[in-house]
């Protein structure tokens, strides 16, 4: 998995200049491609671009070609305008014809004349090192992807680590409330507290008191009085219950693991995860009661942010 940020360069000379072709990347969502060619190269802009395409597939990319002096150019003398200049100082001062001096040409506008050069003959020599360069700045992202591997690596296992402490946390404080619901509701419909488990209620099979033979119409009728009492405490329970927002947080983390194991370019999927580990986190900060899991939801959230700085700067 590589990294969007590298940097590579390589170094040859043409027509007596030396030239540094640079490639330099950046964090970006998108391919983005910056090209800063002097204008004697304006022609190899397309091709170049074309080189980067098949090779990078996302972030922003500035490739430069700069030479230590200007590069060399054609100079040609315009004939014609010195042919204007003399036909019309001869008609000035009435002469039928008039010689300048050679002296005198250069100091004339236009005369001498800056024609670009031709460096196509050098395009297979320009693939080269720009080639070299984009593989040099890859080599680094890879370099510096694997360390970005490891630091989300680090993350995500200690993201694990508070997640299952929030499950256990949870698991007991929920235990709890739903024992102290149940036993007013089994309180209030059989009219004997539950059994040491909290969780499985005294019939009074077998006995004969009218108090646990109720008919069934009886039994629904208490039931919905019950509800109607303690509808605030059964909601509450239910509402406070964070129980599939912290499954689900562990199959994100799951999941991410298995991208990283293997070593392709995820980056977007890995951002979509993160913004549910966030929606999940904050699920569990809205509804949590507990001190203690609320303080490792702060935790959890800035593992999450963490791990996002990091992750936005993977391809």
């Amino acid at each position: 998995m590589q990294s969007m940020t590298g940097y590579g360069e390589s170094h040859f000379s043409a027509e007596g200049v030396q030239i540094v072709c640079a490639a330099r990347s950046l964090n970006s969502r998108f391919l983005d491609i910056e090209l800063k060619f002097p204008e004697e190269l304006a022609w190899f802009r397309a091709h170049a671009e074309d080189i980067i395409r098949a090779r990078i597939g996302r972030g922003r990319v500035e490739v430069s070609l700069m030479s230590a002096a200007p590069l060399p150019a054609d100079y040609t003398f315009n004939t014609d305008i010195l042919a204007q200049y003399e036909k019309f100082l001869a008609s000035k001062l009435g002469k039928k014809k008039v010689t300048l001096d050679a002296r005198e040409y250069l100091h004339l506008p236009g005369f001498i004349e800056r024609r670009v050069k031709n460096w196509r003959s050098y395009q297979t020599k320009f693939d080269f090192h720009l080639l070299r360069a984009l593989i040099k700045m890859q080599r680094a992202r890879i370099a510096e992807g694997r360390r970005t591997t490891r630091a989300c690596l680090t993350h995500l296992r200690y993201l694990a680590r508070v997640q299952r402490r929030i499950a256990v946390l949870h698991s007991q404080s929920h235990r709890k409330k739903l024992i102290a619901v149940r036993h007013r509701i089994y309180t209030d419909f059989f009219g004997t507290p539950p059994g040491d488990a909290g969780l499985t209620p005294n019939t009074g099979r077998g006995r004969g008191s009218a108090e646990h033979s109720r008919s069934v119409r009886d039994k629904v009728h208490v039931a919905n009085l019950i509800w109607n009492e303690r509808k605030e405490d059964i909601l509450r329970s239910v509402h406070h219950d964070v129980s599939e927002e912290i499954s689900r947080i562990g199959m994100h983390i799951t999941r991410m693991l298995e991208i990283f194991k293997k070593q392709e370019s995820a980056g977007r999927e890995l951002e979509f995860f993160l913004q549910e580990l966030q929606r999940e986190a904050n699920t569990i900060g809205a509804k949590a009661q507990d001190a203690e899991i609320n303080s490792l939801t702060v935790i959890m959230k800035t593992e999450i942010e963490r791990l996002r700085e990091q992750v936005r700067n993977l391809e």
